[in-house]
């Protein structure tokens, strides 16, 4: 097959796909393509690394694409219009989550001691992004069912055209390792890890929808929509193999066992302690902390199981060259956006230092890491809470969150509230919890219809699709 045929039908596949999405969440107000579209640019790569050889559209990694700025800028701005017709309270929604605005204060306040202000300012507006974002779907009628629609719409667009890129378009889809020289599939993304990643969270939501599905007995027309769910995990399953993202696996593992052990325990009608699910939190997080601190001696016996070495594919490498510097700065760090500059990712030879923790430690050092922390306590308090009135959507929240501590002590993805896992831990976390919005609904037209020997009023709205 051509790639250009191949193209044209992986463009039908995905419009149709979408079309079967857009009529069963008939609830979902146009505005959250907003956020769909955000979250596009978020999961796959920048939008400047399309175009090759283009110097003066892609930029450098410090100063960053014209492209994507004003891309992101357009997005937000539209974001904020939506927002200020609905007349949404901007500061009833924003003080619930202290937390999250003080992790977001004290970024902006250790720009000023980064080496790189200006730069570092301007990453730190783009942490904003995600924010807004969230109040967009949390301003729609029924913010889990919008998102259900993006994480739903980002994988039936996101999966089928990186399969496309890995087998018709290699050079856009595949990538050979720096030193093995081995192939690596990395399809709409920037590298293997992020597919698995993309693969992971997108396999987690479907699977969630479809035994909420199953166990609502939700009738057709959903019917149509738990193929296509179905159809996309196997595409994406098949491409969590051939990315081979050991971590991602492993993690992927972790969230469906926590799912389907959260849903035993609501068969059982037992409550989850709140103080259980803390401490569990703790202790993943203390165990990915610790990962770089003891050469990953604690993080081996899992990845040998998975086919790793003893180095973890170069990592304890990485964490023995850069643990030094972050000792230069421990309490503070080097200031938010700022450690890994181009000088350092030349002097260094990587751009990250595959551990989410570290990477924080680095940046914003203990203080930071401290302020982290205390946020994703305050999500799984909430989320904590929503169990009692929505308890499939809080455990997919719960699954997320651990998900995302687990996957942080071999990856980086936490440091920056714009990485797609910690962009979804972000959206759920304000989504989920939110109460419907109070706005008018049209109402929906009443059929009359004979049933002998009464007559029968039949709502339209017994008929329309449920959330999910």
């Amino acid at each position: 097959m051509s790639p250009s045929l191949a193209l044209l039908l992986c463009c039908a596949f995905v419009l149709f796909f979408l079309g079967i999405e857009m009529q069963a969440a008939r609830g979902v107000s146009a505005a959250i393509w907003i956020p769909t579209a955000w979250m596009l640019i978020a999961a796959s790569r920048p939008l400047a690394t399309w175009f090759v050889g283009s110097d003066h559209i892609v930029g450098d990694n410090e100063s960053g694409s014209p492209l994507d700025r004003w891309v992101l800028t357009g997005l937000v701005v539209a974001a904020i219009l939506v927002l200020v017709r609905r007349r949404f309270d901007w500061w009833g929604s924003l003080h619930r989550h202290k937390w999250l605005l003080a992790l977001l204060g004290y970024m902006f306040l250790s720009t000023f001691w980064s080496e790189i202000t200006l730069i570092a300012l301007r990453r730190w507006i783009r942490e904003l992004i995600v924010l807004v974002m969230a109040l967009v779907i949390v301003s729609e009628i029924n913010p889990r069912q919008s998102l259900a629609s993006l994480l739903r719409r980002c994988a039936y667009v996101l999966i089928p055209f990186s399969v496309l890129l890995i087998k018709y378009y290699p050079v856009l889809g595949r990538q050979y390792g720096k030193y093995s020289g081995i192939q690596m599939w990395t399809g709409v993304t920037g590298q293997k890890n992020e597919l698995g990643r993309l693969c992971m969270v997108s396999i987690l939501f479907l699977l969630f929808a479809f035994c909420e599905r199953w166990r609502t007995r939700t009738p057709a027309p959903r019917s149509y929509q738990a193929w296509s769910d179905l159809i996309i995990v196997a595409i994406a399953v098949y491409l969590m193999k051939g990315a081979d993202s050991a971590t991602s696996i492993a993690t992927l593992a972790l969230g469906i066992t926590t799912f389907f052990g959260l849903q035993w325990v609501r068969k059982l009608k037992l409550k989850v302690p709140q103080v259980t699910l803390l401490a569990v939190m703790i202790v993943l997080g203390a165990y990915g902390i610790s990962a770089p601190f003891l050469g990953g001696t604690n993080v081996a016996g899992f990845t040998s199981m998975l086919g790793r070495d003893s180095t973890l594919t170069g990592r304890t490498e990485v964490w023995a060259a850069v643990l030094p510097a972050m000792n230069q700065q421990p309490v503070l760090g080097h200031g938010f956006g700022s450690f890994w500059t181009d000088a350092r990712r030349q002097l260094y030879d990587i751009p990250t230092a595959h551990n989410g923790y570290l990477d924080i430690l680095l940046e914003l050092g203990t203080v930071g890491l401290a302020f982290f922390f205390a946020w994703l306590l305050s999500c799984a308090r909430r989320l904590h809470r929503t169990l009692a009135f929505d308890y499939g959507w809080a455990s997919f929240g719960i699954c997320l969150l651990l998900m995302s501590l687990a996957y942080n002590a071999t990856e980086s993805a936490l440091n920056s509230l714009t990485e797609y896992m910690t962009a979804v831990v972000v959206l759920a976390s304000i989504a989920v919890p939110a109460k419907l919005a109070s706005r008018s609904v049209p109402a929906l037209p009443v059929r009359l219809t004979l049933d002998a020997p009464s007559l029968q009023l039949e709502d339209d709205a017994k008929t329309q699709p449920r959330w999910m």
